[in-house]
């Protein structure tokens, strides 16, 4: 379902500043993570088939996923748990969810934790995500919702608490809002509407289909319901295939066969 209703403005970037021309980023970083990081650590190799639509070159080595240690310093530094009250264990595995997107590449950790924090909120069963504290123009049936607004310190991530674990792929798609929004540079993001929009017409639906790609790159699996999604969410869902070059681009950014599945 579209996350927003009328002509509103759904959501904002908050495009990170990762100059070669400043050590800003790295001083934050240090503060936040205990640890100096080069500039290299933040690269996205990804980025090399959205530029030259060639496949980069690996040195050979299986690339190491991120650290448990810095998954647990992302969610203590930079999600906030929300107002609702929900059992703990939905709110776990919503919270274990959305880490997972980070859990591939320590690049994407990283990145994020440079990023402003997420407020996180389960919405329980029968219950507005704007009873709390998301805008009044948000869909209330709605699956989940990620919104953003530049002045605003936090960004704000509701899930429903009914789809938490039938439809885990809810918590990559609105987690990829996430660092598709916060956790590029204004460059890459444009290098991304460069090469979808041509196809999706609109950023909004740049936006839903980079959520989509991620759920697929995850190995989501999706009911007849979600197949037969209106508009584009079905037929993403049913046209995705592997060997594309944004599905490639996916499984690169977010390398999700180096997850440790403990």
């Amino acid at each position: 379902m579209d996350e927003f209703l009328g002509e509103q403005s759904g959501r904002d970037a908050s495009p990170l500043e990762l100059s070669r021309d400043s050590t800003a980023w790295q001083k934050k970083l240090s503060v936040i993570a205990s640890v100096k990081q080069p500039a290299s650590a933040v690269g996205l190799s990804a980025f090399t088939l959205i530029r030259g639509g060639d496949l980069f070159e690996r040195t050979g080595k299986k690339p190491t996923g991120t650290t448990r240690e810095l998954l647990r310093k992302y969610q203590e530094k930079r999600i906030i748990k929300g107002p609702s009250k929900v059992a703990s264990e939905s709110y776990e595995s919503a919270l274990h969810g959305i880490t997972k997107v980070l859990a591939g590449n320590p690049a994407v950790c990283l990145r994020m934790l440079l990023a402003k924090p997420i407020v996180l909120t389960v919405v329980p069963p029968s219950r507005d995500f704007r009873e709390f504290g998301f805008p009044k123009h948000t869909n209330p049936n709605a699956a989940g919702i990620f919104y953003n607004q530049t002045s605003n310190p936090e960004a704000l991530l509701g899930l429903r608490e009914e789809y938490i674990f039938d439809k885990p792929w809810l918590m990559i798609h609105e987690m990829m809002h996430a660092v598709h929004l916060m956790g590029f540079t204004e460059k890459e993001r444009e290098m991304l509407d460069g090469f979808l929009l041509p196809v999706y017409r609109s950023r909004r639906w740049v936006e839903e289909a980079i959520a989509i790609y991620a759920e697929c790159a995850f190995g989501a699996q999706y009911g007849d319901d979600d197949y037969r999604a209106p508009g584009m969410y079905g037929k993403l869902r049913r046209d995705w295939t592997p060997q594309a070059v944004f599905s490639l681009f996916m499984s690169e950014l977010l390398r999700p066969e180096v997850i440790d599945a403990s």
